[in-house]
């Protein structure tokens, strides 16, 4: 390629733009086509019909109002949490821990609805999302402030606070915030029937979704348009340059803690107040873990506000149809699990081809 680029001379600019655009639009297409075929392999190991399978999974999707609420209900949190982590990942600041900050702030925004005397829907609403935030933040904060302070690796460190939140939300579910009806002995108490989150007029999902929605164009603004983003680009670029230029990096470290913990425990209150309307241990995804597969969708979405909300909408829908293939198709879930890793692993290496362009 080299001596053929000697011999016609370099390509022309409009040429090579035209085929960095093709690389960037045609590798997760072929990345898409090529999960879809290895998907259908493993159907047809499993001994399932694969066009039968596909079509049980699109109609579980998108096949009536019910399936497609099903499917904004599941993005929404991977939307939220996506953000925080996109703009966190950005700026080269690698926050694994938005499993407990979402779980912290299920549990701060959940107290506040279930104990604050205030009988105003609107007004309990507001409290306990800003309670959530605030949860969220606080347990980001502290990783932030570990890693400006001493420069403790923020990956171990927010790794290793999901556990203690997670326990620390099981203790006051089981303890001071049981419900005394529970049988079980691990449920919560339940939220106010004031403090549940309306749903959309037609379609069987909560307002939270539109949370979601309005947080993109936000998200996308700051990362591209504000003197915070460029100072976040700059620091993911190249740390040292960006102290030289006069970016304070701790400081920039804890803000991004701060947002992306914000934004998790926005996604946990959101999950308590339009899901689970109680202090529920499951109200994450009970096989990977919502904070943890939304750390992939902030990956595949390329870091990207809009490719965020792109790859959450993605992974709910092999997530809620892949459900539904199971059961209509009698096909073990495992497979779905495979389908949406295959999924998931092929997207990361278009994306990484599409960058080396």
């Amino acid at each position: 390629m080299a001596t053929l680029d000697r011999v016609l001379g370099p390509p022309a600019p409009g040429l090579d733009v035209g085929r960095r655009r093709l690389t960037t639009v045609g590798a997760p297409v072929g990345a898409v086509v090529l999960a879809l075929l290895l998907g259908a392999g493993l159907m047809l190991i499993a001994g399932g019909n694969p066009f039968s399978a596909y079509r049980a999974l699109i109609n579980g999707a998108f096949g009536n109002s019910l399936a497609i609420g099903e499917v904004l209900a599941q993005a929404t949190p991977l939307v939220i949490i996506g953000l925080g982590l996109a703009l966190a990942f950005r700026g080269g600041v690698w926050n694994i821990g938005a499993e407990g900050q979402l779980f912290v702030g299920a549990l701060t925004g959940g107290a506040v609805a279930i104990e604050l005397p205030v009988k105003s829907g609107a007004l309990l609403i507001a409290a306990a999302l800003i309670a959530g935030i605030v949860g969220g933040a606080v347990w980001g904060l502290i990783v932030g402030v570990l890693r400006a302070r001493w420069s403790v690796n923020e990956v171990i460190t927010s790794l290793l606070l999901n556990y203690v939140a997670i326990l620390l939300f099981q203790w006051a579910a089981r303890r001071p915030l049981r419900d005394p009806a529970a049988t079980n002995g691990i449920d919560g108490k339940s939220v106010p029937q004031a403090s549940l989150l309306p749903n959309l007029s037609g379609l069987d999902v909560h307002i939270g979704v539109l949370f979601a929605l309005v947080l993109v164009p936000i998200v996308a603004y700051f990362m591209t348009r504000t003197p915070f983003g460029f100072k976040v680009r700059m620091l993911g670029l190249n740390r040292e340059a960006a102290r030289t230029a006069g970016v304070s990096t701790g400081r920039m470290a804890i803000r991004l803690m701060v947002i992306s913990g914000g934004l998790a425990g926005l996604a946990g209150i959101v999950q308590v107040l339009g899901v689970s309307d109680r202090l529920d241990p499951n109200l994450s995804n009970p096989t990977f873990g919502t904070g943890y597969v939304a750390i992939v969708v902030a990956l595949i979405g390329r870091r990207n506000a809009f490719g965020v909300l792109l790859a959450g909408l993605l992974i709910a829908t092999l997530q809620a149809g892949g459900q539904a293939m199971s059961v209509t198709e009698s096909l073990p879930y495992s497979i779905v699990l495979a389908i949406e890793g295959v999924f998931v692993v092929f997207l990361l290496i278009a994306d990484q081809l599409a960058r080396r362009r």
